[in-house]
């Protein structure tokens, strides 16, 4: 398997994107994920020009938007909805994969900013609800999505941070249910040695079909190798059904940050 490996943007070091870029190229790494901003289709002639001077690539957009896609309020839904188009505009223009978003996360995390949708049990329950709303926002982003050439990457998290979407299952059916190319999912490897019984056997269920990116961090959320996840099984499983997105480290270093992503670089490619 050819390892195109990416890491998240604050695991970069530097004032300017460039600076960031040749950062992570020098520790060992072929593109950047980038951190979702509400100006990013400002600056896009910056990161693309620093993509260009580093030959360091844009993976991915993470989600860093306004709102909430799934608040019960309106207005929030409308903010996250312009933001995540924006992204995905710029997305395009950057030859990245898609952007990330988790879709419950904002209003778990914030109960006192945003409201949950109500159970309307015995019409809809509040998980059937959500799952509603998510399929007919997502039809909506998908399309939009391809008109760019992009993905949009809804992330299964673990029970703690959204309370369903928690499996590369859930992610399968919304995808099935909008049938579009431009609706897939992504697999974090912390999320899922909470949430999947294995990530080798969830990989070989769902990866070829509907996985195109893949978050890195061991058992602890530190650096490959802090950790007991068996990063060599899953490997063998993407190798297996010839699976070529990138994998973008999200996770903690530790000790000296530089030296450590640096040796978590070597340690994959060493699996790889």
């Amino acid at each position: 398997m050819e390892l195109k490996l990416s890491a998240r943007e604050y695991l970069s070091r530097g004032d300017s994107y460039e600076e960031k870029m040749q950062y992570m190229v020098d520790a060992g790494y072929d593109a950047i994920e980038l951190t979702g901003r509400p100006d990013i289709l400002e600056v896009t002639d910056q990161i693309a020009d620093a993509a260009r001077n580093t030959g360091c690539a844009v993976s991915t957009i993470c989600s860093g938007g306004r709102g909430a896609l799934m608040a019960a309020e309106r207005d929030q839904r409308e903010t996250a909805m312009e933001d995540l188009k924006n992204f995905l505009t710029a997305a395009g223009q950057l030859g990245a994969v898609g952007v990330i978003y988790a879709p419950l996360i904002a209003v778990k995390m914030n109960p006192d900013q945003y409201t949950r949708l109500p159970d309307l049990s015995p019409l809809r329950g509040q998980q059937e609800l959500e799952m509603d709303l998510l399929a007919e926002l997502s039809a909506e982003i998908a399309e939009h999505a391809e008109e760019h050439g992009v993905c949009v990457l809804w992330e299964p998290l673990n029970r703690y941070e959204q309370w369903w979407f928690n499996k590369l299952s859930d992610g399968a059916a919304l995808c099935d249910r909008v049938d579009s190319p431009g609706c897939k999912i992504m697999a974090d490897f912390f999320h899922m040695s909470i949430e999947e019984d294995t990530i080798a056997g969830a990989l070989r269920e769902y990866a070829e079909k509907y996985v195109r990116h893949i978050h890195l961090a061991d058992s602890t959320r530190a650096t490959p190798g802090h950790g007991h996840t068996d990063f060599a099984s899953a490997f063998a499983v993407l190798d297996e059904i010839g699976w070529d997105g990138y994998m973008a480290l999200e996770c903690s270093p530790r000790g000296d940050a530089r030296e450590d992503i640096k040796r978590a670089a070597e340690l994959l490619r060493s699996l790889a």
